[in-house]
């Protein structure tokens, strides 16, 4: 790898300088995951800093990146990019610790992450996460998940994993770990079907969708038929907390572009629909219930099934 060079996420590497680019957080995730995995298995007492968006403060990088006494290898993981970022990385570049590796997460290429990644892209590796919109590219996505496994996947199998994932490319991920775990060298629709049973027709999203737009009896009948063919009550409940959590923040600011968010466009559209007759003290209370629900399906309830009925009746009538 050399420096100015841009490649996709599947080719993140350790670099003294990485910035990953693009909408896709579920990319940007796994790059950065790689090189975790990279560094620490070089280097199993890798040291490891994370600065989450709008924690940088001025000089942080230099406290951060300086040399340790005993020598050890550093990660520095940074999302978003200030101005007293860039200001930092340009001094800090004159004189770089080699034994350091600076990742900055640019969600978006605006204001001073658009500023910061045209700075220094001649000098990082940079690594574009891109969101994959055309169904063709998730195919190839999902071949490729089962390569890096040593497993090849039938045609007609890749297909009923995009129906079924389509809307959530984690998702999909997880579902291609998933079928590779199985420890067959191909993976067949039967086995898909096996699975995955009845998520093809019904998945997260729909059932999302039925209740945010306030029809509480198609939600709850979507998500009977799903729970009764194996769709997993954790993934669904962080695909509705995700939905929640879209309309809380823009709640708070009607005016937010979608890059802003962390949205696609058409996400923030429709948000903006489903926020109507909502009030502060409504979403305060189902964010309080999606807390609740998401422990129980992880273990504090018996019967997490209701949980999750109960936050899509609250859901429907809250969005009404």
């Amino acid at each position: 790898m050399s420096a100015g060079k841009t490649v996709n996420w599947n080719q993140a590497a350790p670099f003294s300088l990485v910035t990953i680019f693009g909408s896709e957080h579920y990319l940007a995730s796994r790059a950065s995951a790689r090189i975790r995995k990279e560094l620490r298995n070089a280097h199993p007492d890798l040291e490891i800093s994370e600065v989450a968006e709008g924690d940088y403060s001025a000089g942080l990088l230099s406290s951060l990146a300086s040399p340790s006494l005993f020598g050890e290898a550093r990660l520095i993981l940074i999302t978003g990019a200030t101005e007293d970022l860039a200001i930092d990385m340009e001094q800090y570049l004159l004189e770089p610790n080699p034994d350091c590796t600076i990742v900055v997460r640019i969600p978006n290429l605006v204001g001073h992450n658009g500023r910061f990644k045209t700075k220094f892209a001649k000098l990082a590796l940079n690594i574009s996460c891109e969101e994959i919109k055309r169904d063709n590219d998730k195919l190839e996505f999902i071949k490729g998940e089962f390569a890096s496994h040593n497993v090849v996947v039938e045609p007609q199998a890749a297909k009923l994993i995009l129906q079924a994932f389509a809307n959530d490319l984690g998702e999909m991920g997880a579902a291609c770990s998933q079928l590779a775990a199985l420890g067959k060298s191909k993976i067949s629709a039967a086995d898909v079907e096996i699975t995955f049973g009845g998520r093809v027709e019904t998945n997260a999203f729909k059932i999302a969708d039925a209740a945010m737009a306030g029809n509480a009896a198609e939600a709850i009948r979507l998500f009977r038929h799903g729970f009764a063919t194996g769709i997993d009550p954790v993934a669904l409940t962080a695909a509705l907390a995700m939905r929640v959590r879209q309309l809380a923040r823009l709640f708070n600011d009607r005016s937010a572009n979608a890059a802003a968010l962390g949205m696609a466009p058409w996400q923030i559209d429709k948000a903006r629909k489903e926020l109507s007759g909502w009030s502060e003290s409504e979403l305060v209370e189902l964010v309080q219930l999606v807390a609740k629900t998401d422990a129980d399906v992880k273990g504090a309830a018996r019967e997490p099934e209701y949980s999750v009925e109960k936050l899509l009746l609250a859901m429907a009538r809250a969005g009404k």
